[in-house]
């Protein structure tokens, strides 16, 4: 009789284990169908996040781990690539808790690299470098040679990225590929069997073709897209493509081949509609095609995509100045302290800055400009209203000209459009300085041109004056504009070519 009990009681145990077991398989089932080739194509993101919320309800639900870290991971990146930077870190947030807990070293790594690049993207640089040398030690831990790599890959070619986008190193071209060719050489190193080699070696391929795009070493950078189309030959419709037909646009305005450009900038526009997600990279094409009708004299055209361009950029800016606003609330305790610990005394310092820029105002009438970091930009305002009139913006048709300035007074949604029809050759001139200026960017410029100073631009953006200062030292650092130069001022000297 005790040996019936004894069958009964292993028998039940073993249905439970093997009911736990189904339920997993189930699980990775519909994870496979998630992620499957093509899945972005031919499922959109919306469907992509029902299936990944789906297994990771399931995941929880019967405390499975690896499929509940799995979701997570593909969910953050998924809203990560839709810019919708909230969710994405609330979902990095859990998933750095649970990868810690059960030292799921591979996901761990891959959750703090995701974060540096929201970080990176929301200007918090420092956190971003931070984020990349935690991952990195994390990798050095993973046990699978093959997944190391790509852990280490991905790590070098996000902390490339960083630099890239933070633009204060003097050589930093120089470092970004430094890091980009340590990002391929992991890649490199993966095994031959690897299933995902080629797909990884092509992603850093065309990075540091972008890299030799940048320094106008177009030879070279044709080379690497060549590799990049060996690689993915058969991977023609991927993800992938959207920033290759950007690059090869690119290539292609900088040849003046500006028709062919234009080609490849409409490529990159259905994928990315395709796919639907990147909007960043819509902003790309269609700043690229701008500048091709801009080459071709077709200033209707550069402006409708010049406005496309505007409009998502404006909406990333709101929904990255709300994200920012909210940073402390999405993190776990130590990350709220440890933001905390950096941001308090820097309020403290900026506080006692603006207390010292106010007194010596009040208290002096010196004409000597004082350059503070913090303040400089406000010394700029200060500046702009004393400029001389052969420095102010062209006076040929004041008419015109006051139509412009009373657009950008009421915040007119045509203002922008208006002032490139009217000075077409300065957002060319400023685009030739640095191809990595916004449209938001030059707007910005056309104000600084017209000399609104900070507090009208804060009015007219409905934003904070120290977003505009912040914007405005942005601008200066992709502008190469030295501290000691008033912006306004520089911006002045720039050739317009009046209309």
């Amino acid at each position: 009789m005790r040996s019936k009990y004894i069958f009964c009681f292993i028998f039940l145990f073993y249905s439970l284990i093997n009911g736990q077991s189904s339920q997993e398989k189930s699980i990775d089932s519909l994870w496979n169908l998630a992620v499957s080739k093509h899945s972005y194509a031919e499922k959109g993101s919306k469907e992509m996040l029902r299936l990944c919320t789906e297994v990771y309800y399931q995941s929880k639900s019967i405390n499975y781990d690896r499929g509940t870290l799995r979701a997570l991971v593909k969910m953050s990146e998924i809203y990560q690539n839709e810019q919708n930077y909230k969710e994405s870190l609330s979902k990095i947030n859990e998933g750095l808790v649970l990868a810690e807990n059960t030292s799921n070293y591979v996901i761990w790594s891959d959750l703090l690299t995701l974060e540096s690049g929201i970080y990176q993207e929301l200007g918090y640089y420092d956190k971003s470098r931070e984020n990349c040398r935690k991952a990195l030690s994390i990798a050095n831990q993973i046990a699978e040679t093959d997944r190391q790599h790509i852990a280490r890959s991905n790590i070098f070619r996000q902390t490339a990225s960083t630099i890239d986008k933070e633009n204060t190193l003097p050589n930093k071209y120089d470092s970004v590929r430094f890091y980009y060719d340590k990002a391929y050489a992991e890649s490199k190193a993966l095994s031959d069997v690897f299933p995902q080699k080629n797909k990884y070696l092509a992603k850093n391929v065309k990075n540091i073709a972008s890299i030799y795009l940048l320094q106008n070493k177009i030879p070279e950078a044709e080379k690497y897209l060549t590799e990049f189309e060996a690689l993915t030959k058969n991977e023609k419709n991927s993800v992938e493509y959207i920033s290759f037909f950007t690059l090869k646009g690119n290539i292609e305005n900088k040849k003046r081949n500006y028709d062919k450009a234009i080609e490849y900038f409409n490529h990159s526009i259905h994928l990315s509609e395709e796919y639907k997600i990147l909007p960043s990279k819509l902003i790309e094409s269609y700043s690229g095609i701008a500048e091709s009708y801009l080459g071709l004299q077709d200033y209707k055209n550069q402006a409708f995509y010049l406005t496309k361009a505007k409009k998502i950029t404006d909406s990333l800016a709101d929904a990255e100045k709300k994200i920012i606003d909210n940073i402390p609330s999405e993190h776990t305790e130590n990350n709220e302290n440890h933001l905390l610990f950096y941001v308090i005394p820097v309020l403290i310092i900026v506080l006692l800055l603006l207390s010292y820029f106010f007194f010596v105002r009040k208290k002096t009438d010196s004409k000597e400009e004082t350059i503070i970091p913090v303040e400089q930009e406000k010394v700029a305002d200060e500046t702009s209203s004393d400029l001389s009139p052969e420095n102010k913006p062209e006076d040929t048709d004041l008419n015109r000209l006051d139509h412009i300035i009373e657009l950008a007074q009421n915040n007119d949604k045509s203002f922008y459009l208006k002032f490139s029809e009217i000075f077409p050759a300065f957002n060319q001139t400023l685009l030739s300085i640095s191809s990595q200026l916004t449209p938001s960017d030059l707007e910005y410029c056309a104000l600084m041109k017209l000399n609104f100073d900070t507090k009208q631009i804060a009015v007219l953006k409905k934003t904070s004056v120290s977003s505009v200062e912040s914007r405005k030292y942005r601008i200066r650092k992709k502008l190469n504009i030295d501290s000691s130069e008033n912006i306004y001022k520089w911006l002045m000297k720039i050739q317009t070519n009046y209309k």
